[in-house]
């Protein structure tokens, strides 16, 4: 089996699941959408972008788990069907993937997720099963292509938090109050 760390995400009709491997080594992680779509509209958070940053945070923990790394850095393009916030759909191409300076192979590099608009619709079951695409992106619909396409290169490097006990963490808290 090759050393050469490769990452993963795959689906099934209601979870992202990210797997980073290297040799035998392996961490695997899943979103729940059911669980998370519903926290975020009972909340009346921002849908798309809370999802965004919650795959991000997951890429970052699993390839942590088998790649300990100071910083990520990830590259892909998010493409919506409206500005972020009044979107109900939204594509994650993923382009590069590097811990600290050692690149990934990709492997499901397009995720995309329809009918996040509302419960109503996720109730009634509009939301689509999740596309995670192996290149083959004549798959993928084409609502890209017309002019309400939001389209934004997105490079991010996510350093590694370093971890604290409660006891420091609280004490942090009391300073950062207290000034």
């Amino acid at each position: 089996m090759s050393e050469e760390p490769i990452l993963v995400i795959k689906d099934n009709d209601s979870t992202i699941g990210i797997r980073a491997r290297v040799g035998e080594e392996f961490s695997e992680h899943e979103i729940q959408l059911s669980v998370i779509l519903a926290y975020y509209w009972d909340n009346d958070l921002p849908v798309i972008e809370n999802l965004v940053d919650l795959f991000e945070s997951s890429v970052k923990r699993t390839i942590n788990e088998v790649i300990p790394h100071e910083n990520l850095f990830l590259k892909y393009n998010l493409i919506t069907d409206d500005e972020i916030s009044q979107a109900s759909r939204f594509e994650i191409h993923l382009q590069e993937v590097k811990a600290d300076d050692q690149n990934l192979r990709l492997d499901g590099k397009i995720l995309a997720l329809k009918g996040l608009s509302s419960k109503e619709e996720y109730s009634k079951g509009i939301l689509d099963k999740i596309n995670i695409l192996n290149n083959n992106e004549s798959e993928v619909e084409d609502w890209r292509v017309s002019d309400s396409k939001v389209e934004k290169l997105v490079e991010k490097n996510i350093p590694t938090e370093k971890k604290i006990s409660f006891k420091e963490f609280a004490r942090q808290q009391r300073e950062k109050n207290s000034n």
